[in-house]
């Protein structure tokens, strides 16, 4: 039987290793052709009657990346995660396509704009500010909408548009909002683990999900202020393009009158039901009848080049993601955008820093670090902050050395509080999998966490101790940030989040605005008429990309082990160092 299973798995050994020679050949080889080949660019004309043909909105991003010059026209047999092409796909700001929009909008050749996607997989922020510059555009040209689903999203875009068909067969969703979560106490206790929660602030609910098994109703009430702020706007936003009293347009979403095609014509949600040949020839009639489709990214080829070279520059800090200790790329590693950080401060031709942050925050004690780089920085340079979707927790406080804060009104800002969360997991190994653990110490003391048994009283007492210490700390650095006194910001913080035009109500923020805003405003900071802006940290290259995607490779021969988005479980697992102290917004509305 030994003889049988060791031949099965070296069999499957060589078989995989088989398709992962030949694909890392391939790679090689496209390597090699992509540096021998001419660096030249096709020469993009736009033709008279084009109509501009946005199709995929997934590619919008907080920054720009370059697309691949690698071509892989093969398929590999087998289920093997080798390459993640969200990973090498082209991508662009929210602040490109405004200016891609910005110039079909002034340009002769460019008759309309035609939107055929069916789903829409980018933040309510961002589709908010994608809808706004379409809508710009409707002012001097024309916009048609098909598709034979309308997800949510969508929906709402393509609502904007003149005209909207979909496929008599088809499906549309315009609906509420709502999130739900899973809550892992119950499985934890079945498996025999004790999670210890500490945290200061009622509405700081992100660690939530592992002590109980429902919203507690501080955490409810604060993520239904969010919800109906997206709900209001998205009813006002439909009901106004779609000539819609708002009330009736709630009134058929509760009766469940919006998701069929019929309802929908009936409704004046969609102005026909016709198949997608039909919708060409509309296009036909009401363009021309050989007019020209160019795609979002072609055209954006086509535009003349920006951002030359200029002595005196304006730097753009990307904090997005998770806030960890130590290097890494994906994410807010505190190393690693420390090392960007001085290299900022040392060039000195750099006379003015924006700090892009769109992140839920993460380890209390990387934040720190971080913050503490940034006042250095800003002590030497003016340093402005724009917050994206989301600059919440440790994302917030390492925004507070700006010299200005700029949100959307859709971006969630504040949840200043702190959590402390360490598993205790004497249960699972004694109990379940029946393993003792004995100790050896030389005082009571030792130094370190220990999750094979419970805290006892005096280092619960250390942990609450810790946790208050870091949350005094967070309103100080809030406090000193901002200007407002520490007993207001406290009344202002305990975890509660808010939405970008609630915070500069509550001086949270300084300025409604957009990223043009920020660029704006670092340039008036650093004296500057003429710049040029550059980005950190660095891209990785093409083949950093593809060599960080087959890193993926281990899970393929390690089935039991998957990729999960979970911090506690990551960090747990993979991290070297564990930390317990949290500046975290956990939960995900989009």
């Amino acid at each position: 039987m030994n003889f049988l299973k060791n031949l099965l798995k070296n069999v499957l050994t060589g078989v995989l290793s088989f398709f992962l020679s030949i694909f890392l050949i391939i790679i090689i080889l496209s390597f090699i052709s992509a540096l021998l080949s001419p660096d030249t660019e096709e020469k993009i004309t736009v033709k008279p009657k084009s109509i501009l043909h946005i199709d995929n909105l997934s590619i919008i991003d907080d920054r720009n990346s370059k697309p691949s010059d690698f071509k892989f026209n093969f398929e590999i047999p087998l289920p093997i995660p080798l390459i993640d092409n969200s990973k090498i796909e082209e991508k662009i700001s929210l602040r490109t396509f405004e200016r891609i929009i910005t110039s079909a909008k002034n340009d002769k050749n460019i008759e309309a704009i035609y939107l055929n996607f069916d789903n829409v997989s980018i933040s309510f922020n961002k589709a908010e500010k994608v809808r706004s510059i379409l809508k710009e555009f409707k002012e001097s040209k024309p916009i048609y909408s098909y598709s034979e689903l309308y997800s949510k999203g969508a929906y709402y875009l393509s609502s904007v548009a003149d005209f909207i068909a979909i496929s008599p067969p088809g499906f549309i969703n315009v609906s509420g909002y709502g999130i739900s979560e899973f809550f892992y106490k119950d499985l934890f206790n079945e498996l025999g683990i004790k999670i210890q929660l500490f945290r200061v602030g009622e509405y700081k609910g992100a660690a939530e999900s592992y002590v109980r098994t429902n919203f507690s109703d501080e955490n409810k009430e604060q993520y239904l202020d969010l919800l109906n702020y997206r709900l209001n706007n998205y009813l006002k936003n439909i009901s106004e393009s779609r000539n819609i009293n708002t009330e009736d347009l709630l009134d058929m979403i509760n009766d469940y009158e919006t998701e069929l095609p019929e309802d929908a014509l009936k409704n004046n949600l969609v102005d026909d039901l016709i198949y997608e040949d039909q919708m060409v020839e509309y296009l036909k009639e009401k363009v021309d009848s050989s007019y020209q489709k160019i795609s979002l990214l072609k055209y954006n080829r086509s535009l003349e080049k920006i951002n030359k070279y200029n002595k005196n520059k304006i730097a753009v800090l990307y904090a997005i993601g998770g806030i960890m200790p130590g290097k890494g790329d994906d994410g807010i590693y505190s190393e690693t955008i420390i090392d960007n950080i001085k290299k900022i401060k040392k060039n000195k031709n750099i006379k003015s820093v924006i700090l892009y942050v769109n992140s839920g925050g993460g380890s209390a004690f990387a934040s720190d670090l971080i913050t503490r780089e940034l006042e250095l920085l800003q002590k030497e340079k003016p340093l402005t902050v724009y917050m994206s979707d989301v600059c919440a927790s440790g994302g917030y406080y390492i925004s507070m050395p700006a010299d200005t804060l700029i949100a959307s009104e859709g971006s969630i800002v504040g949840s200043i509080g702190v959590f402390g969360i360490i598993p205790e997991l004497s249960g699972l190994v004694k109990e379940k999998l029946k393993i003792s653990v004995d100790h050896i110490k030389t005082n009571k003391n030792t130094g370190e966490i220990d999750l094979f048994r419970p805290l006892n009283n005096d280092e619960e007492n250390l942990v609450q101790r810790g946790i208050n210490q870091v949350y005094a700390d967070f309103l100080n650095v809030v406090s000193k940030g901002r200007n407002i006194e520490t007993k207001e910001v406290d009344k202002l913080a305990r975890g509660k989040v808010y939405y970008g035009d609630e915070g500069k109500e509550i001086n949270l923020i300084d300025i409604i605005g957009n990223f043009n805003d920020a660029i704006n405003i670092a340039a008036k900071l650093g004296n500057l008429e003429k710049y040029q802006i550059i980005e950190y940290p660095k891209q990785k290259t093409e083949l950093e990309k593809i060599l960080s995607s087959l890193s993926k490779t281990k899970y393929v021969f390690n089935p039991l082990v998957k990729e999960t988005d979970n911090w506690l479980i990551n960090s747990l697992i993979k991290d070297k160092r564990f930390d317990p102290i949290q500046m975290r917004m956990e939960l995900n509305i989009d």
